[in-house]
């Protein structure tokens, strides 16, 4: 027993003595996990911070609602509640001012609100049977109408006795500008409030949307009696701009401007001024292939059905 102990008292001084010159490797290993337990709880920190801010919303919300349940001043049920980034959004018809800011103080009062919108409209009890259906007619209208625009289609919209109220993302200014106008000009619509977002337009989306308007202007165009043919227009207008005539824009389109100073042309070189780029204006105009006239493409004569 006694050897036992010795050769254990011996092995751990060993051991000691062994582990002495490595302490300051060793510490450094310590201050090095240390280190990055650290870094992990201040991750773990930041993470639950985020999750306790979109908790925080719907906590919010919840809160709200039972407060406003509990007010005899408010129809709780008359009331719906959203709440983005610690802002509290008020929406509906109530029957009174007094209810309707009785609403507001209740949201106000709930722990970590940070403020109160109130969008709350004042309908009284008789009205609100015919308003209700109203407002379905005119969110409905409204929905419609935003719906045929591939960058509005995607918009929520609520109407409270004719204020219609538009949430959702767009993808530039421009666009809010656009949905704010198409509701205003629906009927039955008294105010419009614009509470959308909209993001920063990328390379692709700019594109797209450049491509969807020269698209729309085409079809335009082509209503108005205005023809489209690329190039060849394009060094017709630059021949007339050369000339001394003022085609507008160099753009390939033949629009009232383009065929206004061929006109002027034609009537200068004794031409019959018809606005048409035939081949005798064609070679006036000095721009024939190979040293030929070139006739400009005629337009496609609108066929009646029978």
């Amino acid at each position: 027993m006694r050897y036992g102990v010795i050769v254990s008292a011996s092995v751990l001084a060993a051991a000691a003595l062994v582990a002495a010159p490595g302490i300051g490797s060793a510490q450094s290993t310590s201050d090095k996990v240390e280190s990055k337990t650290e870094k992990a709880i201040d991750k773990v920190k930041e993470v639950g911070k985020e999750a306790k801010t979109d908790v925080s919303d719907s906590w919010l919300t919840a809160k709200t609602k039972i407060a406003l349940f509990a007010d005899e001043r408010v129809k709780g049920r008359q009331v719906s509640v959203e709440t983005q980034k610690g802002t509290v959004y008020l929406r509906g018809k109530v029957d009174t001012p007094e209810a309707k800011a009785a609403a507001e103080a209740v949201a106000k009062d709930i722990e970590g609100v940070k403020s109160v919108k109130n969008d709350l409209q004042v309908v009284t009890p008789g009205e609100r049977k015919m308003t209700d259906v109203n407002d379905k007619d005119i969110a409905r209208s409204v929905q419609d109408r935003l719906s045929r625009d591939p960058q509005l289609k995607k918009i929520s919209v609520r109407s409270d006795a004719g204020v219609v109220t538009l949430t959702g993302e767009v993808p530039s200014l421009n666009a809010s500008a656009r949905a704010s106008e198409v509701a205003y000009t629906t009927g039955g619509v008294r105010a419009v409030k614009n509470e959308m977002t909209f993001r920063e337009a990328s390379m692709s989306d700019r594109r797209t949307e450049r491509i969807g308007t020269r698209r729309a202007e085409r079809m335009a165009a082509t209503r108005e009696g205005t023809y489209r043919y690329d190039q060849h227009t394009k060094m017709m207008q630059q021949a007339l701009r050369d000339k001394g005539y003022d085609p507008g824009p160099i753009d390939g389109v033949q629009g009232p401007r383009t065929t206004a100073a061929l006109k002027s042309f034609q009537q200068a070189e004794s031409l019959d001024a018809t606005g048409r780029a035939d081949a005798e204006t064609l070679g006036k105009l000095g721009i024939g292939i190979g040293g030929a006239t070139t006739t400009m493409p005629t337009p496609p004569k609108k066929t009646q059905s029978p």
